[in-house]
């Protein structure tokens, strides 16, 4: 009785090891099957999150341009009724003061058409009005031209841009001319603010407005500024100078300092579609242009 008794226990023993070792090797399975597809997870949202980032225009991209003349829409941020950041100066003034010297370095340039937001800096416009004036003149480029500003007491200074974001249809090149107008300024003497002096603007549910470095490449559906969302062409929005840092303002956004700011801008512009810049008496600050012509 007690040897089957021992078979019995032996055969019953056998079984619940195999039932274990069959489990362990189930939850092996099972451990594998979830790693993996957390890998597979992992590397599926690293190459959703980098994408976007191939879309950075770096060292190797060049815009395609076609021939000359090319159009160009130059706006300046607020005006009329509005006159936007206030400090040592009125950021209405100062706009206005650039885009006009801008658009006269345009002019003289055969290679280039100068367009406008408005027929005139007094008129009080809103931001989808000018986009929508922009957009019905078949722009190539577009700059729209601000100042910044900060709280009392601040001593916040430099200048900054804002390109289309990314996943816009025209990001690569807005990216590209930004980092144009970034090293034009830097060379002017202006310091940058942020990487490089190139950041994104985001508008929240609540209109807030959230501000991304450079780095952040990934595509979002939020809305940035009017004038880079609405106009069907490479465009940025610069904050030249902060109009409440009164060494700033005698830098760039003086009668003498918009006007060294406007040639800045210009040889952005042509550093961008490949000419040469005319000869100005602020020349030193040319940024350097390829030998031939870029198509």
């Amino acid at each position: 009785m007690a040897k089957r008794y021992s078979k019995a226990a032996h055969s019953k023993r056998r079984k619940q090891t195999s039932h274990v070792l069959k489990n362990t090797v189930i939850l092996l399975f099972c451990a594998v099957g979830i790693w993996f597809g957390s890998s597979l997870w992992h590397a599926a949202l690293t190459l959703q999150t980098a994408q976007p980032a191939e879309s950075i225009a770096g060292e190797e991209f060049r815009p395609q341009v076609g021939d000359p003349p090319y159009r160009v829409v130059i706006d300046a941020g607020h005006g009329g009724a509005d006159p936007g950041a206030r400090g040592v100066i009125e950021e209405k003034d100062m706009t206005a003061a650039t885009a006009s010297e801008l658009i006269r370095l345009l002019q003289q340039d055969s290679n280039f058409i100068p367009l406008q937001t408005r027929d005139s800096f007094d008129e009080t416009t809103t931001p989808a009005q000018r986009a929508a004036r922009a957009d019905e003149q078949a722009p190539q480029l577009l700059l729209s031209i601000h100042g910044n500003s900060a709280a009392n007491g601040s001593t916040a200074s430099g200048f900054e841009c804002y390109p289309a974001v990314p996943g816009r249809t025209w990001h690569q090149e807005s990216f590209y001319f930004a980092q144009l107008l970034a090293k034009g300024m830097q060379a002017a003497g202006a310091s940058l603010r942020g990487r490089g002096g190139v950041r994104y603007i985001y508008y929240l549910e609540n209109d807030q407005k959230q501000l991304v470095e450079s780095t952040h490449t990934e595509v979002r559906a939020e809305r940035s500024f009017t004038l880079l969302e609405d106009v069907n062409c490479p465009a940025v929005l610069a904050e030249q100078c902060f109009v409440t840092n009164e060494a700033d303002v005698v830098q760039f956004g003086s009668e003498e300092g918009c006007k060294k700011t406007a040639r800045v801008y210009y040889e952005a512009i042509c550093a961008y579609f490949g000419t040469q810049p005319q000869a100005e008496q602020l020349a030193g600050f040319t940024i350097a242009s390829p030998k031939e012509k870029k198509r």
